[in-house]
C-alpha cells in the first residue's frame, strides 16, 4: 500500500531529510522532502524506521495509509538539511562556507525592535554592532572582512526574494524558522552581482500537519541604561572652570559653591533626570499554525512597543503575516505569502538645539550643571540659549513622527513534471509597497526669564518671573509634511532537477529573474500661524510666500539575471558542486551591463573512507574547497550617461530678471562595470567523541575594478568634475573556526558552543596625493592605526628646563613646552630627518592591524520542564581613541570626572591626566590631539541575551484544557566584561557621551492552545 507521512520534531516543525527506512522484508528507503513528507510503498503492518541526526530513531508500524511520525530531539546544534540561496542542500553535502541558526522560543521572545540583535555571537565571521537605546535602532551587519571603498553590505534574502536590511530588521521574530548566512563565492555566486558582501538567507514557518496549534505570548518588562563615562558634580564643574579660566568675570564665586552644595547635594541640575522617562520594551504575539495533507497554515501576528529614558520617544511596531502551502494537485504546489510591518516613530523636532535624539541626549546629559530647567511650576527656563533643552524634549518645540507601511505578498507555484522522476518546474513572483508619511511641527515656544542672583543662581520660584522670551531654535513656527513610495516586484521561473542512479546523486537548477523597482515622493510646508499655533493645515497661513513643497525625483531600476547550479556527489563521499549567476543592471551602459559570477567548489568526507573504519572517537570528517567571484554593483552607477545640473543664474539684456542656469554634471564614463570580488576559501569540519564538533577555515578574498575617483591633475581653468572609473584593488584573509557539545545525561540536557573569527584588509591598488610618509595606504593594512607617539609628561618646571636643554627648539605646533604637556616623539621633518618640531611629518603606524578577533559563546540547558540559555558576543585585541573625552567637551558643561580626580595640576603633578586646557585656548591640542597616550585596549565580552525558563508539566496543563504554558525571563545587554568599560565606558558606544546601549529586563508568559 502507498503510505503518506510528515516527520516533525516536538515542537510541530518539519523535519527534511529525515530518512524512511524500511525494517525486514524489501529494503526500502527514501528521505523526507523539504516540508518533512514522504510517500512510500510498502505492505500493511510494515516496521519503518525513521532516522535524523540530532534526534532518536524511532520504528513505526504501518496501520494505514497516512502517518505523522514525531522524532525527539537529542542535540541543538545539528540539521541534515540548510538553505542554501535558491534551494537547500543536506548538511554533510555542503562545499561552500553556510552557518545556519535555527530559531527557537527563546529567541522569538528577545525584548527587541531588530531581528539583527540576534545574529550577534552566532556565526563567526559575522560582525553584528550593539546599537544604541534610540527607540528603533538597528544593528550594523557584516559578513567577513570587507574588500572595497564603496558600500559592500550583506545582502538579505528572505523565502527567495532579495530584500533590504530594514526588510530583515522589522521581520517579527516569531516568523522566523531558520537563518543560514552564505560566507564564500561557492555558497553566495548564485547571487552575483550583489553577493560580494555575504548573502544572509531567511526563511519563514511553515503550517504543520494536524490540529490547530494557537500560541500566546505576552512580555514586558524595564530597561536600565548601559554605561556613560562618569561626570562632574556642579562643584566639581565650577572647580575645573575657574581653574582654566583665572581671572574670568564668570568665575565661579564662594557663593555659588555654597548655592549649588544644597543642590541635589552638590551634584546640581540635572537636565537629563528631569526628562526622564521609565524605558521599556514589551510585546504581543499570536501565532496559529496546523493543517491537513492538502493545506497547511502558519498565521501571526505581533505587536512591540519601546519608550525611551526620554520622554516623547518612542516607538511602534505592528507585523501580520499569513503563509499558506497548498498541494492542488498531487503535482502542483503551491505557497502563499501575505506579510505586512507597520512602524510608527515618535520624537522631538530637529533643530539647531539637537540633529537628532542622540544630539539632544548629549546636551542633557552634560549640560551645565548650574542652570535649572523648570520653574517650580513647571515653565521651561531661559538660562541664555536660544532654546530650553528640557522643553525641546517634553515637545513644547513640537514633534517629528514618521509612519511607514510595508504590505507584500509572495506566491510561488511548484509542478513536478510527469514522465521524469525528480525533474520539477517553478514560478515564483512577489510584489512589495513601501510607503511613509513623516510629519514634522515645530514650534517657537515662550521661556520663562527669572531673577539670577550674581552670575549663574537663577530662581526657580514662578514668582520670580521678569519677562518672557521667545526660543529662537528655528526661524519661524511650520508644520511639514512628507511622503515617499517604493514598490518593487520580482518574477523567476526555474528547473530542478534531483535524482539519485545507484550511488551517484546530481540535482542541478535553472532560473531565469527580473526584478524592477521605482521610487519617489513629496514635500509640503507652510509657515506661520495666524490666529492658533497648532498642528493642522486649517491653522497655517494660505499666504503662497509661507508655502514650500519639493520632493525626490521619480527614480526607476531593474535588473535580469540568469542563475545556474549543478551538483554531484559519489555515494554520498565525493562531492562537487558549480554554479553561476549571469546578471545585467540598468546602473550600466548596454555593453557593460551583464556580468558572469560563476563559482566551483569539491568536498570529500573522509569518514566515509575504508580506511577510516578503523579511527576511533571521529565519527565525522570532511574537507572541503571552492573559489568563485561575486560582484558589487552599489557604486554609484548612471553615471554613463550624461548628467545636467543647476548652475549660476545670469542676466540677460535690461531684463532685471534672473536667468535660470544649467551646467554639465561629471564627464561621462561609458566604461563603468561591476566591481568583483574572487574568493578561496578552505575548511575541515568535524563530529568526534558523540557530543563534540568543530570546524576550522580559511578565506582569501581579492576585490578589483573597485570604483573610485581618479587622483588626476587639470587645468585650474578646467570647469568640469573627472568620472569615478574601475581602478583599484584590494585584498583580504581570514581564519573562522567553531567548537560545540551537546549531551544528554538522562533529563538533562545541555550544550555549549564557541566561535571565533579573525580577518584583515588591504589596500593593493589606490590613488593616493601623499604629503606625508605615512599616508601611504597601499600594501598597508586598512585597520592601522596611524598617530602621534607619546614619549611622555612634563610635570614640574624643573622637567620643562631639562626636556628643552635637551630639545632646543621644539614645539608642538608651534606651542612651546609647560608643565602639565605631554611630549611627543619628533619623527620626521621636510627632508625626512627630525628637525625638532612636532607637526604632520610626525605620525607613525603604531598598530599595523587594529581588526579585532571576534568571538561568540552559546550555552544553553534543560531540565524537567526548566530552561537556561546565554548568548555571549566580543571583540578581543580591540582599540579605541578615548580623546573623545576631552575634545569638544567644554569645560562650561559636566566634564569627564577624571578631569577632577586625576588631571594635572601644580598642586597635583603626578596626575594620570595632562594638563586641561580651556575650550576657548588655541593651546589645547597639545593635549586633546589624538596620539597614542589615549589609544586604549578595548576588548569586551558582552552577554548578549539570557532566558530562563520553565513549562508546567503537560499533567497539570492537560488538565486546565491547554497544551501548554511556560512562564520566562529575557534579558538583553545585561553585563559587559570589559577593562576598558570599568575605566572608561561602553566599549562599543561611538564615544563616552553618546546615547548609551540599554539593558532590558523582561518577564513574560506563552500560552499554547
Amino acid at each position: 500500500m502507498q503510505v503518506k507521512g510528515v516527520v516533525t520534531d516536538s515542537t510541530g516543525a518539519p523535519l527534511p531529510g529525515a530518512t524512511i527506512s524500511q525494517t525486514g522484508g524489501e529494503k526500502k528507503s527514501m528521505a523526507a522532502d523539504e516540508e518533512g513528507r514522504f510517500s512510500l510503498s510498502v505492505p500493511l503492518n510494515a516496521k519503518l524506521r525513521i532516522s535524523m541526526t540530532g534526534f532518536e530513531s524511532k520504528v513505526v508500524t504501518v496501520s494505514g495509509p497516512t502517518l505523522r511520525v514525531i522524532l525527539k530531539s537529542t542535540a541543538t546544534t545539528m540539521k541534515d538539511f540548510v538553505v542554501t540561496g535558491y534551494g537547500t542542500q543536506r548538511k554533510d553535502l555542503v562545499t561552500g562556507s553556510v552557518a545556519t541558526m535555527k530559531m527557537d522560543e527563546d529567541r522569538r521572545n528577545f525584548p527587541t525592535t531588530s531581528v539583527g540583535n540576534l545574529l550577534a555571537g552566532q556565526f563567526p565571521g559575522v560582525f553584528v554592532s550593539t546599537p544604541s537605546g534610540i527607540p528603533g535602532s538597528a544593528p550594523s551587519i557584516r559578513v567577513r572582512v570587507g574588500t572595497s571603498f564603496n558600500n559592500q553590505a550583506a545582502l538579505f534574502v528572505i523565502d527567495g526574494i532579495i530584500s533590504t536590511a530594514d526588510d530583515f530588521n522589522n521581520l517579527s521574530a516569531i516568523d522566523i524558522d531558520n537563518i543560514s548566512v552564505l560566507k564564500d563565492a561557492a555558497a553566495a555566486a548564485v547571487y552575483g552581482a550583489r553577493a560580494a558582501g555575504g548573502v544572509i538567507v531567511i526563511t519563514t514557518r511553515r503550517g504543520a500537519l494536524g490540529l490547530a496549534s494557537i500560541n500566546y505570548s505576552y512580555n514586558t518588562g524595564f530597561s536600565k541604561r548601559g554605561k556613560n563615562a562618569e561626570r562632574t558634580s556642579a562643584i566639581e564643574t565650577g572647580e575645573i572652570y575657574n581653574r582654566l579660566n583665572p581671572g574670568s568675570s564668570s568665575m565661579w564665586s564662594q557663593s555659588d559653591f555654597d548655592y549649588f552644595k544644597k543642590i541635589n547635594n552638590g551634584w546640581g541640575y540635572d537636565q537629563l533626570n528631569e526628562v526622564y522617562n521609565d524605558p521599556n520594551i514589551s510585546s504581543h504575539n499570536l501565532s496559529v499554525s496546523g493543517g491537513s495533507e492538502k493545506i497547511k497554515y502558519f498565521i501571526s501576528g505581533a505587536y512591540v512597543k519601546e519608550d525611551a529614558m526620554m520622554k516623547n520617544l518612542t516607538y511602534d511596531r505592528y507585523n501580520f503575516r499569513a503563509n499558506i502551502t497548498a498541494d492542488i494537485t498531487p503535482r502542483l504546489q503551491a505557497f502563499t505569502s501575505v506579510q505586512m510591518y507597520n512602524g510608527l516613530t515618535y520624537g522631538p523636532p530637529n533643530t539647531a538645539v539637537a540633529a537628532n535624539p542622540n544630539d539632544l541626549y548629549r546636551k542633557q546629559l552634560l549640560w551645565q550643571p548650574e542652570q535649572p530647567i523648570w520653574t517650580d511650576g513647571g515653565n521651561p527656563i531661559d538660562y541664555g540659549w536660544i532654546a530650553n533643552v528640557g522643553a525641546e524634549t517634553r515637545g513644547d518645540g513640537g514633534y517629528i513622527k514618521r509612519n511607514w507601511l510595508s504590505p507584500t505578498i509572495n506566491v510561488r507555484l511548484q509542478y513536478k513534471v510527469p514522465g521524469i522522476p525528480g525533474l520539477s518546474a517553478s514560478g515564483q513572483f512577489f510584489k512589495s509597497y513601501f510607503n511613509t508619511r513623516g510629519k514634522a511641527f515645530e514650534t517657537l515656544y515662550d521661556m520663562w526669564v527669572m531673577k539670577t542672583t550674581g552670575v549663574r543662581q537663577i530662581s526657580t520660584n514662578d514668582a520670580d518671573r521678569i519677562a518672557l522670551k521667545k526660543s529662537s531654535q528655528i526661524g519661524k513656527s511650520y508644520l511639514q509634511e512628507n511622503y515617499s513610495w517604493m514598490t518593487s516586484h520580482t518574477l523567476n521561473f526555474a528547473l530542478n532537477y534531483d535524482s539519485t542512479f545507484g550511488l551517484h546523486h546530481v540535482k542541478a537548477m535553472l532560473l531565469y529573474e527580473k526584478s524592477d523597482w521605482s521610487a519617489g515622493g513629496i514635500t509640503s510646508s507652510r509657515d506661520n500661524f495666524p490666529v492658533i499655533v497648532k498642528d493642522q493645515w486649517w491653522a497655517t497661513s494660505g499666504d503662497r510666500l509661507d508655502s514650500y513643497n519639493g520632493g525626490s525625483t521619480e527614480q526607476n531600476n531593474g535588473r535580469r539575471s540568469w542563475v545556474g547550479q549543478l551538483s554531484y556527489d559519489f555515494d554520498g563521499k565525493y562531492i562537487a558542486a558549480f554554479s553561476y549567476r549571469y546578471d545585467g543592471s540598468m546602473q550600466f551602459a548596454p555593453e557593460r551591463r551583464w556580468g558572469f559570477f560563476p563559482s566551483v567548489s569539491a568536498g570529500w568526507i573522509i569518514s566515509k573512507e575504508k580506511f577510516f573504519s578503523g579511527v576511533n572517537g571521529i565519527q565525522f570528517l570532511k574537507l572541503r574547497a571552492s573559489t568563485g567571484l561575486t560582484g558589487n554593483d552599489l557604486v554609484g552607477g548612471w553615471q554613463w550617461q550624461q548628467s545636467y545640473a543647476n548652475g549660476s543664474s545670469a542676466f540677460f539684456g535690461t531684463n532685471p530678471k534672473t536667468n535660470v542656469g544649467v551646467t554639465y554634471g561629471p564627464i561621462v564614463n561609458k566604461d563603468l562595470t561591476w566591481e568583483k570580488s574572487r574568493s578561496y576559501n578552505a575548511a575541515l569540519e568535524a563530529n568526534f567523541l558523540d557530543h563534540y564538533n568543530a570546524s576550522l577555515e580559511f578565506y582569501k578574498v581579492k576585490t578589483y575594478d573597485i570604483l573610485g575617483k581618479r587622483l588626476a591633475s587639470v587645468p585650474p581653468t578646467f570647469s568640469r568634475n573627472l568620472p569615478d572609473a574601475n581602478y583599484g584593488e584590494m585584498e583580504s584573509k581570514g581564519v573562522e573556526l567553531t567548537l560545540g557539545m551537546n549531551r544528554n545525561i538522562g533529563n538533562f540536557k545541555y550544550y555549549v558552543n564557541a566561535n571565533a573569527g579573525y580577518g584583515v584588509a588591504k589596500y593593493n591598488i589606490r590613488d593616493e596625493n601623499i604629503s606625508y610618509p605615512w599616508q601611504k595606504t597601499v600594501g598597508n593594512n586598512v585597520s592601522r592605526v596611524v598617530t602621534r607617539v607619546v614619549t611622555g609628561m612634563l610635570r614640574t618646571q624643573a622637567d620643562v628646563d631639562a626636556f628643552v636643554s635637551k630639545n632646543p627648539g621644539y614645539k608642538y605646533y608651534g606651542i612651546a613646552p609647560q608643565p602639565g604637556q605631554l611630549t611627543y616623539k619628533d619623527i620626521s621633518g621636510p627632508n625626512n630627518t627630525p628637525d625638532g618640531k612636532i607637526d604632520d611629518w610626525d605620525f607613525e603606524v603604531v598598530k599595523a592591524n587594529s581588526n579585532p578577533v571576534t568571538v561568540g559563546l552559546n550555552l544553553g540547558a534543560e531540565w524537567k520542564g526548566f530552561g537556561l540559555q546565554a548568548s555571549f558576543g566580543g571583540n578581543f585585541r580591540q582599540y579605541r581613541m578615548v580623546n573623545n573625552l576631552v575634545d569638544g567637551n567644554v569645560e562650561w558643561n559636566r566634564m569627564w570626572r577624571d578631569w577632577y580626580t586625576d588631571g594635572w595640576t601644580p598642586e597635583n603633578p603626578n596626575a594620570g591626566l595632562p594638563r586641561r586646557y580651556s575650550a576657548n585656548d588655541g593651546t589645547r591640542r597639545v593635549t586633546n590631539d589624538a596620539s597614542t597616550f589615549w589609544s586604549k585596549e578595548a576588548s569586551f565580552l558582552r552577554l548578549r541575551f539570557l532566558a530562563a525558563s520553565y513549562s508546567l508539566p503537560s499533567s497539570l496543563t492537560s488538565k486546565a484544557g491547554i497544551r501548554g504554558l511556560r512562564f520566562f525571563f529575557n534579558g538583553s545587554n545585561l553585563f559587559v566584561i570589559s577593562k576598558f568599560g570599568k575605566q572608561y565606558y561602553d566599549p562599543e558606544m561611538a564615544d563616552g557621551f553618546t546615547y548609551p546601549i540599554m539593558k532590558a529586563f523582561n518577564f513574560g508568559a506563552v500560552l499554547s492552545l
